[in-house]
Protein backbone atom coordinates (compact mmCIF):
# COMPACT_ATOMS: atom_id res chain seq x y z
CA UNK A 1 0.00 0.00 0.00
CA UNK A 2 1.35 3.47 -0.87
CA UNK A 3 0.18 6.43 0.93
CA UNK A 4 0.83 10.12 -0.57
CA UNK A 5 -0.13 12.72 1.68
CA UNK A 6 -1.48 16.32 0.14
CA UNK A 7 -1.92 19.04 2.63
CA UNK A 8 -4.54 21.33 1.49
CA UNK A 9 -5.36 25.22 2.21
CA UNK A 10 -8.67 25.10 4.26
CA UNK A 11 -6.78 22.61 6.83
CA UNK A 12 -7.67 19.50 5.16
CA UNK A 13 -5.22 16.67 3.70
CA UNK A 14 -5.63 14.45 0.82
CA UNK A 15 -4.52 10.99 0.89
CA UNK A 16 -3.72 9.20 -2.36
CA UNK A 17 -3.32 5.76 -1.15
CA UNK A 18 -2.77 2.51 -3.91
CA UNK A 19 -3.33 -0.36 -2.89
CA UNK A 20 -2.47 -4.04 -4.76
CA UNK A 21 -4.90 -5.05 -7.74
CA UNK A 22 -5.16 -8.46 -6.35
CA UNK A 23 -6.97 -7.03 -2.82
CA UNK A 24 -9.04 -5.15 -5.05
CA UNK A 25 -9.54 -8.14 -6.98
CA UNK A 26 -10.80 -9.74 -4.21
CA UNK A 27 -12.69 -7.42 -2.86
CA UNK A 28 -14.73 -7.67 -6.24
CA UNK A 29 -15.39 -11.09 -5.96
CA UNK A 30 -16.73 -10.60 -1.96
CA UNK A 31 -18.41 -8.23 -3.54
CA UNK A 32 -20.12 -9.75 -6.15
CA UNK A 33 -21.19 -12.67 -3.75
CA UNK A 34 -22.72 -9.92 -2.00
CA UNK A 35 -25.31 -8.83 -4.56
CA UNK A 36 -25.96 -12.15 -5.93
CA UNK A 37 -27.48 -12.78 -2.65
CA UNK A 38 -30.15 -9.82 -3.15
CA UNK A 39 -30.71 -9.82 -6.86
CA UNK A 40 -32.87 -13.16 -8.96
CA UNK A 41 -30.75 -14.11 -12.24
CA UNK A 42 -32.78 -16.63 -14.02
CA UNK A 43 -31.86 -20.23 -13.61
CA UNK A 44 -30.00 -19.72 -10.73
CA UNK A 45 -30.40 -19.43 -7.54
CA UNK A 46 -29.44 -16.71 -4.89
CA UNK A 47 -25.92 -16.34 -4.35
CA UNK A 48 -24.95 -19.14 -6.76
CA UNK A 49 -24.50 -17.39 -10.20
CA UNK A 50 -21.15 -17.06 -11.73
CA UNK A 51 -19.05 -13.79 -11.57
CA UNK A 52 -19.60 -13.41 -15.58
CA UNK A 53 -23.44 -13.77 -15.57
CA UNK A 54 -23.62 -11.75 -12.66
CA UNK A 55 -22.27 -8.94 -14.56
CA UNK A 56 -23.62 -9.42 -17.43
CA UNK A 57 -26.74 -8.99 -14.98
CA UNK A 58 -26.19 -5.92 -13.01
CA UNK A 59 -23.19 -4.44 -14.54
CA UNK A 60 -19.60 -4.07 -14.18
CA UNK A 61 -19.79 -1.33 -12.75
CA UNK A 62 -21.81 -1.89 -9.90
CA UNK A 63 -19.92 -4.77 -8.55
CA UNK A 64 -16.63 -1.97 -8.72
CA UNK A 65 -19.10 0.30 -6.83
CA UNK A 66 -20.19 -2.31 -3.96
CA UNK A 67 -16.13 -3.14 -3.96
CA UNK A 68 -14.88 -0.01 -3.28
CA UNK A 69 -17.46 0.93 -0.58
CA UNK A 70 -16.31 -2.15 1.24
CA UNK A 71 -13.06 -2.01 0.77
CA UNK A 72 -12.71 1.64 1.29
CA UNK A 73 -13.14 1.76 4.80
CA UNK A 74 -10.61 -1.09 5.43
CA UNK A 75 -7.90 0.81 3.47
CA UNK A 76 -9.06 4.23 5.31
CA UNK A 77 -8.48 2.68 8.54
CA UNK A 78 -5.14 1.45 7.66
CA UNK A 79 -4.19 4.61 6.12
CA UNK A 80 -5.02 6.15 9.58
CA UNK A 81 -2.42 4.02 11.44
CA UNK A 82 0.44 4.69 8.68
CA UNK A 83 -0.02 7.88 8.42
CA UNK A 84 1.30 10.95 10.17
CA UNK A 85 -2.15 13.00 10.29
CA UNK A 86 -4.50 14.08 12.67
CA UNK A 87 -7.75 13.25 11.33
CA UNK A 88 -10.83 15.59 13.07
CA UNK A 89 -13.97 14.01 11.96
CA UNK A 90 -15.14 12.05 8.93
CA UNK A 91 -13.01 11.71 5.64
CA UNK A 92 -14.57 11.97 2.11
CA UNK A 93 -14.00 9.13 -0.45
CA UNK A 94 -13.39 12.18 -3.70
CA UNK A 95 -12.19 9.87 -6.48
CA UNK A 96 -11.07 6.59 -6.79
CA UNK A 97 -9.31 5.16 -10.36
CA UNK A 98 -8.36 1.67 -11.50
CA UNK A 99 -5.83 2.19 -13.73
CA UNK A 100 -2.67 2.25 -13.34
CA UNK A 101 -3.25 0.64 -9.97
CA UNK A 102 -6.37 0.55 -8.09
CA UNK A 103 -6.44 4.12 -5.81
CA UNK A 104 -8.45 5.78 -2.59
CA UNK A 105 -8.71 9.73 -2.71
CA UNK A 106 -10.05 10.81 0.54
CA UNK A 107 -10.22 14.05 1.61
CA UNK A 108 -9.97 14.65 5.50
CA UNK A 109 -10.38 17.44 7.89
CA UNK A 110 -7.40 17.99 10.06
CA UNK A 111 -7.31 18.57 13.92
CA UNK A 112 -6.68 22.26 14.84
CA UNK A 113 -3.45 23.24 15.32
CA UNK A 114 -1.87 26.31 17.17
CA UNK A 115 1.07 27.98 17.33
CA UNK A 116 1.04 30.83 20.76
CA UNK A 117 4.16 32.56 19.20
CA UNK A 118 5.65 35.26 21.80
CA UNK A 119 2.27 34.75 23.74
CA UNK A 120 4.26 36.20 26.96
CA UNK A 121 5.06 39.35 25.39
CA UNK A 122 1.29 40.51 25.04
CA UNK A 123 0.47 42.82 27.26
CA UNK A 124 -3.20 44.88 28.03
CA UNK A 125 -4.10 47.69 30.71
CA UNK A 126 -6.31 46.96 33.12
CA UNK A 127 -9.05 49.58 34.40
CA UNK A 128 -9.61 48.62 37.82
CA UNK A 129 -13.89 48.62 38.32
CA UNK A 130 -15.21 51.75 40.56
CA UNK A 131 -18.56 51.30 42.42
CA UNK A 132 -20.15 54.89 43.23
CA UNK A 133 -22.62 56.24 45.76
CA UNK A 134 -25.29 55.62 42.61
CA UNK A 135 -24.68 52.15 42.08
CA UNK A 136 -24.87 51.53 45.98
CA UNK A 137 -28.45 53.41 46.06
CA UNK A 138 -29.73 51.49 43.25
CA UNK A 139 -29.05 48.18 45.20
CA UNK A 140 -30.19 49.53 48.11
CA UNK A 141 -33.48 50.52 46.30
CA UNK A 142 -33.61 46.98 44.86
CA UNK A 143 -33.41 45.68 48.46
CA UNK A 144 -36.56 47.76 49.15
CA UNK A 145 -38.25 46.75 46.11
CA UNK A 146 -37.76 43.12 47.59
CA UNK A 147 -39.47 43.92 50.93
CA UNK A 148 -41.92 46.00 49.24
CA UNK A 149 -46.07 45.76 50.36
CA UNK A 150 -47.66 44.46 46.71
CA UNK A 151 -50.72 44.84 46.11
CA UNK A 152 -53.51 44.09 43.48
CA UNK A 153 -55.26 47.06 41.83
CA UNK A 154 -58.36 47.00 39.43
CA UNK A 155 -58.16 50.66 38.49
CA UNK A 156 -55.99 52.04 35.03
CA UNK A 157 -52.63 51.97 35.49
CA UNK A 158 -50.56 54.94 36.96
CA UNK A 159 -46.72 55.83 37.08
CA UNK A 160 -45.10 53.51 39.85
CA UNK A 161 -46.99 50.59 39.73
CA UNK A 162 -45.82 46.95 38.74
CA UNK A 163 -47.27 45.61 35.89
CA UNK A 164 -47.21 42.16 34.48
CA UNK A 165 -47.38 42.18 30.61
CA UNK A 166 -46.89 40.33 27.54
CA UNK A 167 -45.04 42.15 25.02
CA UNK A 168 -43.81 42.34 21.90
CA UNK A 169 -41.41 45.32 20.46
CA UNK A 170 -40.52 45.13 16.68
CA UNK A 171 -38.49 47.51 14.81
CA UNK A 172 -40.43 49.66 12.67
CA UNK A 173 -37.96 51.19 10.43
CA UNK A 174 -37.31 47.83 8.86
CA UNK A 175 -39.71 46.36 6.09
CA UNK A 176 -42.80 44.69 7.53
CA UNK A 177 -45.27 42.16 5.61
CA UNK A 178 -48.11 44.01 3.92
CA UNK A 179 -50.17 46.43 6.65
CA UNK A 180 -53.55 45.46 5.20
CA UNK A 181 -52.71 41.85 5.59
CA UNK A 182 -51.45 42.55 9.24
CA UNK A 183 -54.79 44.79 10.22
CA UNK A 184 -57.00 41.74 8.59
CA UNK A 185 -55.80 39.24 10.99
CA UNK A 186 -55.26 41.41 13.87
CA UNK A 187 -59.17 41.96 13.23
CA UNK A 188 -59.86 38.25 13.21
CA UNK A 189 -57.97 37.54 16.45
CA UNK A 190 -59.09 40.80 18.36
CA UNK A 191 -61.20 39.45 21.13
CA UNK A 192 -57.69 36.99 21.89
CA UNK A 193 -54.96 39.32 23.09
CA UNK A 194 -52.55 36.62 23.72
CA UNK A 195 -52.38 35.31 20.28
CA UNK A 196 -52.00 38.96 18.86
CA UNK A 197 -48.76 39.10 20.86
CA UNK A 198 -47.39 35.69 19.33
CA UNK A 199 -48.79 36.40 15.68
CA UNK A 200 -46.40 39.94 16.27
CA UNK A 201 -43.36 37.31 16.28
CA UNK A 202 -44.34 35.71 12.82
CA UNK A 203 -45.48 39.06 11.57
CA UNK A 204 -42.12 40.71 12.28
CA UNK A 205 -39.19 38.12 13.85
CA UNK A 206 -36.50 40.34 13.55
CA UNK A 207 -37.86 41.87 17.15
CA UNK A 208 -36.30 43.79 19.72
CA UNK A 209 -38.36 42.23 22.64
CA UNK A 210 -40.94 39.40 22.75
CA UNK A 211 -41.71 38.04 26.37
CA UNK A 212 -44.96 36.87 27.90
CA UNK A 213 -45.87 37.51 31.83
CA UNK A 214 -43.16 40.02 32.16
CA UNK A 215 -43.31 42.34 35.08
CA UNK A 216 -42.06 46.17 34.80
CA UNK A 217 -42.21 48.86 36.91
CA UNK A 218 -43.30 51.90 35.55
CA UNK A 219 -40.90 54.40 36.23
CA UNK A 220 -38.60 57.03 34.39
CA UNK A 221 -35.44 55.64 35.33
CA UNK A 222 -35.91 51.83 34.72
CA UNK A 223 -37.93 51.93 31.48
CA UNK A 224 -37.70 49.44 28.35
CA UNK A 225 -37.39 52.77 26.32
CA UNK A 226 -37.73 56.30 26.73
CA UNK A 227 -41.33 57.18 26.79
CA UNK A 228 -42.63 53.96 27.30
CA UNK A 229 -43.71 54.67 31.13
CA UNK A 230 -45.86 57.81 30.25
CA UNK A 231 -47.48 55.88 26.81
CA UNK A 232 -48.80 52.72 29.30
CA UNK A 233 -50.24 55.24 31.55
CA UNK A 234 -54.25 54.90 31.31
CA UNK A 235 -54.35 51.17 30.48
CA UNK A 236 -56.78 48.57 31.88
CA UNK A 237 -56.69 44.99 32.47
CA UNK A 238 -56.94 43.04 29.65
CA UNK A 239 -56.05 46.02 26.95
CA UNK A 240 -53.80 45.64 24.33
CA UNK A 241 -51.81 48.99 24.09
CA UNK A 242 -50.08 49.72 20.79
CA UNK A 243 -47.46 52.49 20.60
CA UNK A 244 -44.27 53.77 18.98
CA UNK A 245 -41.19 55.04 20.76
CA UNK A 246 -38.01 56.35 18.92
CA UNK A 247 -34.41 56.07 21.16
CA UNK A 248 -32.82 59.16 21.50
CA UNK A 249 -29.76 59.44 19.04
CA UNK A 250 -27.53 58.82 21.82
CA UNK A 251 -24.61 56.19 20.64
CA UNK A 252 -23.35 56.08 24.09
CA UNK A 253 -26.37 55.95 26.23
CA UNK A 254 -28.26 53.39 23.45
CA UNK A 255 -25.84 52.23 21.16
CA UNK A 256 -27.10 49.98 18.22
CA UNK A 257 -30.89 51.65 19.37
CA UNK A 258 -29.86 54.89 19.33
CA UNK A 259 -32.47 56.53 16.30
CA UNK A 260 -34.45 53.53 16.32
CA UNK A 261 -37.79 53.33 16.21
CA UNK A 262 -39.71 50.21 17.87
CA UNK A 263 -43.24 49.67 17.81
CA UNK A 264 -44.69 48.40 20.94
CA UNK A 265 -47.45 45.71 21.09
CA UNK A 266 -48.64 45.10 25.12
CA UNK A 267 -51.46 43.04 26.57
CA UNK A 268 -52.03 44.56 30.55
CA UNK A 269 -52.68 40.99 32.73
CA UNK A 270 -52.13 42.32 36.04
CA UNK A 271 -51.67 46.04 37.63
CA UNK A 272 -50.47 45.98 41.16
CA UNK A 273 -49.45 48.93 43.89
CA UNK A 274 -46.14 49.08 45.85
CA UNK A 275 -45.74 50.58 48.98
CA UNK A 276 -41.77 50.45 49.97
CA UNK A 277 -40.55 50.13 53.35
CA UNK A 278 -39.03 53.44 55.21
CA UNK A 279 -35.15 53.71 54.56
CA UNK A 280 -33.86 53.27 58.25
CA UNK A 281 -31.53 51.61 60.58
CA UNK A 282 -34.87 49.84 61.34
CA UNK A 283 -35.31 48.63 57.80
CA UNK A 284 -31.58 47.69 57.87
CA UNK A 285 -32.00 45.82 61.12
CA UNK A 286 -34.62 43.67 59.78
CA UNK A 287 -32.61 42.60 56.76
CA UNK A 288 -30.05 41.40 58.90
CA UNK A 289 -31.55 39.61 61.07
CA UNK A 290 -30.06 36.54 60.75
CA UNK A 291 -26.52 37.40 61.10
CA UNK A 292 -25.09 37.34 64.56
CA UNK A 293 -25.60 40.75 65.12
CA UNK A 294 -27.86 42.99 62.51
CA UNK A 295 -26.40 46.43 60.99
CA UNK A 296 -27.41 49.78 60.98
CA UNK A 297 -28.26 51.54 58.10
CA UNK A 298 -24.47 52.82 57.81
CA UNK A 299 -23.02 49.59 57.77
CA UNK A 300 -25.90 47.81 55.53
CA UNK A 301 -24.42 50.57 52.96
CA UNK A 302 -20.99 49.78 53.60
CA UNK A 303 -21.67 45.74 53.63
CA UNK A 304 -23.21 46.71 49.97
CA UNK A 305 -20.63 48.57 48.49
CA UNK A 306 -18.43 46.11 49.80
CA UNK A 307 -20.49 43.43 48.09
CA UNK A 308 -20.53 45.38 44.87
CA UNK A 309 -16.65 45.78 44.62
CA UNK A 310 -16.06 41.91 45.06
CA UNK A 311 -18.87 41.30 42.14
CA UNK A 312 -17.37 43.83 40.00
CA UNK A 313 -13.92 42.93 40.55
CA UNK A 314 -14.64 39.82 39.49
CA UNK A 315 -16.63 40.26 36.51
CA UNK A 316 -13.98 43.01 35.58
CA UNK A 317 -11.00 40.12 35.45
CA UNK A 318 -13.14 37.72 34.09
CA UNK A 319 -13.92 39.97 31.00
CA UNK A 320 -9.88 41.67 31.08
CA UNK A 321 -8.87 37.62 30.86
CA UNK A 322 -11.09 36.65 27.72
CA UNK A 323 -9.85 40.02 26.15
CA UNK A 324 -6.39 39.20 26.77
CA UNK A 325 -7.14 35.25 25.69
CA UNK A 326 -8.42 36.99 21.85
CA UNK A 327 -5.48 39.11 22.18
CA UNK A 328 -3.13 36.69 22.45
CA UNK A 329 -5.12 34.17 19.86
CA UNK A 330 -5.07 37.55 17.08
CA UNK A 331 -1.43 37.41 17.21
CA UNK A 332 -1.25 33.26 17.38
CA UNK A 333 -0.92 30.78 13.69
CA UNK A 334 -4.39 29.38 14.15
CA UNK A 335 -5.72 26.95 11.96
CA UNK A 336 -8.37 24.68 11.79
CA UNK A 337 -11.22 23.13 9.72
CA UNK A 338 -14.80 24.44 8.75
CA UNK A 339 -16.40 20.87 9.83
CA UNK A 340 -15.46 21.60 13.41
CA UNK A 341 -16.73 25.58 13.03
CA UNK A 342 -19.86 23.77 11.88
CA UNK A 343 -20.26 21.47 15.38
CA UNK A 344 -19.25 24.15 17.61
CA UNK A 345 -21.70 26.47 15.73
CA UNK A 346 -24.65 23.71 16.43
CA UNK A 347 -23.18 22.94 19.71
CA UNK A 348 -23.89 26.96 20.27
CA UNK A 349 -27.42 26.49 18.61
CA UNK A 350 -28.16 23.95 21.01
CA UNK A 351 -26.86 25.30 24.27
CA UNK A 352 -29.24 28.24 23.39
CA UNK A 353 -31.91 26.03 22.66
CA UNK A 354 -31.89 24.76 25.95
CA UNK A 355 -31.48 27.92 27.85
CA UNK A 356 -34.56 29.89 25.42
CA UNK A 357 -36.41 25.83 26.48
CA UNK A 358 -37.88 25.92 23.31
CA UNK A 359 -36.53 23.22 20.23
CA UNK A 360 -34.63 24.20 17.25
CA UNK A 361 -37.81 23.36 14.36
CA UNK A 362 -39.85 25.64 16.69
CA UNK A 363 -37.25 28.67 17.00
CA UNK A 364 -36.60 28.01 12.77
CA UNK A 365 -40.38 28.35 12.71
CA UNK A 366 -41.33 30.99 14.82
CA UNK A 367 -38.23 33.31 13.61
CA UNK A 368 -38.87 32.59 9.73
CA UNK A 369 -35.03 31.11 9.58
CA UNK A 370 -33.49 28.50 7.56
CA UNK A 371 -30.93 26.05 9.51
CA UNK A 372 -28.64 27.31 7.53
CA UNK A 373 -29.36 31.48 8.28
CA UNK A 374 -28.83 29.90 12.12
CA UNK A 375 -25.66 28.42 11.44
CA UNK A 376 -24.21 31.63 9.53
CA UNK A 377 -25.73 33.96 12.65
CA UNK A 378 -23.35 30.70 15.14
CA UNK A 379 -20.55 31.32 12.39
CA UNK A 380 -18.55 34.17 14.45
CA UNK A 381 -19.45 32.84 17.79
CA UNK A 382 -18.00 29.81 16.89
CA UNK A 383 -14.99 30.76 15.48
CA UNK A 384 -14.53 32.46 18.58
CA UNK A 385 -15.04 29.79 20.81
CA UNK A 386 -12.79 27.62 19.23
CA UNK A 387 -10.13 30.12 19.28
CA UNK A 388 -10.35 30.57 22.69
CA UNK A 389 -10.42 27.24 23.46
CA UNK A 390 -7.14 26.41 21.42
CA UNK A 391 -5.80 29.12 23.52
CA UNK A 392 -6.75 27.96 27.10
CA UNK A 393 -5.42 24.40 26.09
CA UNK A 394 -2.15 25.03 24.69
CA UNK A 395 -1.10 27.64 27.69
CA UNK A 396 -2.19 25.01 30.04
CA UNK A 397 0.32 22.48 28.72
CA UNK A 398 2.91 24.80 28.22
CA UNK A 399 2.83 26.97 31.44
CA UNK A 400 2.34 23.04 32.93
CA UNK A 401 -0.59 24.03 34.34
CA UNK A 402 -2.94 21.53 36.53
CA UNK A 403 -5.16 20.69 39.11
CA UNK A 404 -4.04 18.02 41.77
CA UNK A 405 -5.90 15.53 43.60
CA UNK A 406 -5.25 16.96 46.39
CA UNK A 407 -6.62 20.39 45.11
CA UNK A 408 -9.72 18.94 43.93
CA UNK A 409 -10.91 17.03 47.33
CA UNK A 410 -10.18 21.16 48.83
CA UNK A 411 -12.19 23.19 46.33
CA UNK A 412 -14.99 19.99 46.69
CA UNK A 413 -14.69 20.59 50.43
CA UNK A 414 -15.22 24.27 50.32
CA UNK A 415 -17.52 24.25 47.87
CA UNK A 416 -19.84 21.63 49.59
CA UNK A 417 -19.83 23.90 52.70
CA UNK A 418 -20.19 27.04 51.19
CA UNK A 419 -23.74 25.65 49.63
CA UNK A 420 -25.10 23.33 51.84
CA UNK A 421 -23.66 24.64 55.12
CA UNK A 422 -21.32 22.77 57.72
CA UNK A 423 -24.38 20.10 59.05
CA UNK A 424 -25.50 19.45 55.20
CA UNK A 425 -21.69 18.90 54.02
CA UNK A 426 -20.41 15.62 54.28
CA UNK A 427 -24.91 14.46 52.69
CA UNK A 428 -23.76 16.29 49.95
CA UNK A 429 -20.30 15.09 49.84
CA UNK A 430 -21.42 12.13 48.24
CA UNK A 431 -22.39 13.90 45.35
CA UNK A 432 -18.51 14.10 44.31
CA UNK A 433 -18.04 10.62 44.15
CA UNK A 434 -19.44 10.45 40.92
CA UNK A 435 -16.27 10.46 38.35
CA UNK A 436 -18.27 12.97 35.43
CA UNK A 437 -19.24 15.45 38.61
CA UNK A 438 -15.65 15.19 39.88
CA UNK A 439 -14.28 15.84 35.84
CA UNK A 440 -16.55 18.70 35.57
CA UNK A 441 -15.37 20.25 38.74
CA UNK A 442 -11.71 19.33 38.48
CA UNK A 443 -12.38 21.10 34.21
CA UNK A 444 -13.68 24.74 35.88
CA UNK A 445 -10.93 25.00 38.02
CA UNK A 446 -8.37 24.29 35.38
CA UNK A 447 -10.49 26.75 33.41
CA UNK A 448 -10.40 29.13 36.57
CA UNK A 449 -6.41 28.33 36.84
CA UNK A 450 -5.44 29.20 33.91
CA UNK A 451 -7.70 32.72 33.05
CA UNK A 452 -5.87 33.88 36.61
CA UNK A 453 -2.59 32.95 35.19
CA UNK A 454 -3.11 34.55 31.69
CA UNK A 455 -4.10 37.89 33.52
CA UNK A 456 -0.70 37.33 35.19
CA UNK A 457 1.00 37.29 31.85
CA UNK A 458 -1.13 40.11 30.64
CA UNK A 459 0.05 42.34 33.70
CA UNK A 460 3.72 41.30 33.48
CA UNK A 461 3.23 39.80 36.71
CA UNK A 462 3.43 35.79 35.76
CA UNK A 463 6.81 33.45 36.65
CA UNK A 464 8.19 32.12 33.66
CA UNK A 465 6.89 28.13 33.76
CA UNK A 466 8.98 25.06 34.63
CA UNK A 467 10.64 23.33 32.01
CA UNK A 468 10.05 20.00 31.69
CA UNK A 469 12.27 17.05 31.90
CA UNK A 470 12.91 16.86 27.98
CA UNK A 471 13.04 20.59 27.56
CA UNK A 472 15.87 20.34 30.61
CA UNK A 473 17.88 18.18 28.65
CA UNK A 474 17.28 19.79 25.58
CA UNK A 475 18.29 22.96 27.29
CA UNK A 476 21.82 20.98 28.94
CA UNK A 477 22.43 19.78 25.29
CA UNK A 478 22.61 23.50 23.82
CA UNK A 479 25.29 24.09 27.25
CA UNK A 480 27.22 21.01 26.51
CA UNK A 481 27.71 22.48 22.79
CA UNK A 482 28.57 25.73 23.48
CA UNK A 483 31.05 24.18 26.11
CA UNK A 484 32.69 21.89 23.23
CA UNK A 485 32.69 24.64 20.47
CA UNK A 486 34.25 27.24 23.22
CA UNK A 487 36.92 24.74 24.52
CA UNK A 488 37.88 23.73 20.64
CA UNK A 489 37.64 27.68 19.55
CA UNK A 490 41.01 28.42 22.22
CA UNK A 491 43.89 26.35 20.62
CA UNK A 492 43.49 28.58 17.80
CA UNK A 493 44.04 31.63 20.25
CA UNK A 494 46.82 30.12 22.07
CA UNK A 495 48.27 29.50 18.70
CA UNK A 496 47.46 33.43 17.38
CA UNK A 497 49.22 34.57 20.56
CA UNK A 498 52.16 32.38 19.84
CA UNK A 499 52.39 33.75 16.68
CA UNK A 500 52.22 37.17 17.30
CA UNK A 501 55.46 36.81 20.07
CA UNK A 502 57.52 34.88 17.98
CA UNK A 503 56.64 37.54 15.08
CA UNK A 504 57.75 40.31 17.57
Amino acid sequence: MNIQTERLEDHTARLTVEIEATRFEKAKQQAARNISRKVNIPGFRKGKAPYRILANFVGEEAIVAEAVEQLGEDVYKSVLKESDVEVYGTAELEDFTLEPLPTFKFRVPLQPSIDLNDYRSVRLDYEEPVITDEDVDNAINSLLEQHAVIEDSQGPVQIGHRVTVDIHGVFVDEEQPDEDDADEDHEAHDHEHDDVIDERLHEAPNYLLHRHDMQIILEADREIAPGFAKAMEGATLGELRTFELTYPDDDEEHGELAGRTVRFDVVVKKIENRTLPVLNDDFAARVTEQEDQPLTLLQLRMRIRENLEAAAEMDARSEYAWKVVDKIAEQATISYPEELVKDESNRLIDNAMRRMNISRDDYLRLTQQTEDDLLEQFHEPAIRSIQRGLVLREIIEREGIEITEDQLEKEIANFVVAQFGEEQAASFRTLFEDKAMRETMRTDLLQERVLDHIVAIAKGEAAQPQLTLEEEDEENEDENQVSIESEESEPVEDAEADTQGESE
